[in-house]
């Protein structure tokens, strides 16, 4: 893990788990702000959260995420004191939804005002192309029988 003073409030921090990114906004003096449950990413109590950068790391390499498709020119990119401005203003939310909002939601949205999640549109991706290749391999199948 990265020592927190490489990290500058306003930050996406982002931390590998074994299936999925966990996301969260750095706020400085090793802090981050995240959705995250009493003792972990999932659990009943998720809400968003200030936690230390070891409690968000759990062990792994942390590192500043960079999000291209955002950081083109016309993309809206607020201030690192807004940003973590913003991240404070959800503290206590507890609307987390895998599919609509994330920790990768609430990260963008607090940097960019942009709620979406990669990794979803990803998965939702990989889903319909998955279930086009079984509808296509069963026609084929069909038509080889006839």
């Amino acid at each position: 893990m990265k020592p927190a003073e490489s990290f500058q409030p306003g930050d996406v921090l982002s931390v590998n788990r074994v299936l999925y990114k966990h996301y969260g906004i750095y706020t400085g003096k090793g802090r981050v702000i995240h959705y995250a449950a009493d003792n972990g990413d999932f659990g009943a109590s998720v809400r968003v959260r200030e936690t230390s950068l070891v409690q968000f790391a759990k062990g792994v390499k942390c590192r500043i995420a960079l999000f291209t498709a955002n950081r083109s020119r016309k993309a809206k990119q607020f201030s690192p004191r807004e940003t973590v401005k913003r991240a404070r203003s959800r503290l206590g939310e507890k609307h987390y939804n895998l599919l609509f909002n994330n920790c990768e939601h609430f990260a963008l949205w607090c940097k960019y005002g942009t709620s979406k999640s990669v990794q979803v549109e990803r998965a939702f991706t990989t889903a319909v192309l998955a279930s086009a290749a079984v509808v296509i391999g069963i026609a084929i199948n069909t038509n080889e029988q006839e």
